[in-house]
């Protein structure tokens, strides 16, 4: 039976003599298109929060290691498709359920202070020299740099002498210019269901980010560990420059390619450097896998190694 045909039966019902006329059936039409959408995303949620919570209890078994950056994504990507799940249930029946909205908002409340992040980030120092990096600093200047302190210092090979602007310098960045607030404000307002909408909000994210003042104290610091850099390398020294995320190597994940460096860079065009390769957490393939895989936007804090180039 054509979909025209059935919208008249359906709507013929206890309304004898009425005709539908071209219009009607033709809004009636997308509207029940509309809500199949719905429905179909509903139940791609629904499922995708069961697949999740399956992973949570395998974990909680014993059949796997885990840590908490696996509990936090998880349980972010459970809210995340059960928020939408909420949403789309609305959708079909509105304002029948809007009840849930308020619960949703008072178990999120229950959980979110068992899955804070570090606070000691907000008190280590704003920069580290590389030859200080080490697995005792690696939540500070992450596992690439901390990797390569190690190399330097306890193998004893070569490593580029630099310097490294570490997460509680990120957080202080963020915290001046109040972006992370801003950002978080960007990425709930603009929803982001469709590739065209996440990469306006990922350029209008990277833009926030490069406009935004470097604070006075981390670029003394920043001045300050690039001269003793001058006084081994030579005056006017250019370094190459590329993130050390945390989290970036965690076990599972691999963010390889997506996040910005900068090679050759000039002492003038440093903080511009800096400033870009932060914006680059924000880029539209960094956006699409943290989604994908319900990291959480404060579980990545963006620490940036400074290291002299060196010839090949």
């Amino acid at each position: 039976m054509k979909i025209d045909n059935w919208l008249k039966k359906l709507f013929h019902k206890g309304t004898p003599g009425k005709r539908l006329s071209p219009d009607d059936i033709e809004s009636l039409r997308t509207a029940f298109k509309a809500r199949y959408h719905s429905f179909k995303l509903l139940l791609n949620a629904n499922n995708k929060a069961l697949e999740l919570m399956t992973e949570l209890e395998e974990a909680l078994r014993g059949t796997m290691p885990f840590g908490m950056g696996f509990v936090r994504s998880r349980i972010t990507a459970v809210s995340t498709n059960v928020f939408q799940i909420i949403k789309h249930l609305n959708e079909l029946a509105p304002h029948k359920y809007e009840a849930l909205f308020e619960r949703f908002k008072e178990i999120q409340a229950r959980i979110s202070p068992f899955l804070k992040g570090n606070e000691a980030l907000k008190q280590g120092p704003l920069v580290i020299s590389l030859k200080d990096c080490g697995k005792a600093v690696a939540g500070q200047v992450g596992a690439k740099a901390a990797n390569l302190g190690e190399i330097g210092r306890i193998l004893h090979l070569p490593v580029p002498n630099g310097f490294v602007v570490t997460a509680t310098g990120y957080q202080r960045f963020l915290e001046y210019n109040d972006l992370r607030s801003e950002i978080q404000r960007r990425i709930q307002a603009a929803g982001a269901e469709t590739m065209d909408q996440l990469y306006t909000l990922s350029a209008s994210i990277q833009q926030l980010i490069i406009q935004a003042p470097v604070p006075s104290n981390l670029e003394e610091e920043i001045w300050r560990h690039y001269t003793l850099l001058e006084q081994e390398e030579g005056k006017d020294v250019r370094v190459a420059m590329r993130s050390s995320a945390l989290g970036e190597d965690m076990p599972g994940l691999s963010f390889a390619g997506q996040y910005r460096s900068e090679l050759n860079v000039s002492r003038e065009n440093i903080l511009q450097a800096y400033k870009e390769i932060i914006a680059g957490k924000y880029s539209l393939q960094a956006m699409a896998y943290r989604l994908n895989r319900g990291i959480r936007e404060q579980d990545v804090a963006m620490c940036v190694a400074c290291m002299a180039m060196v010839d090949a």
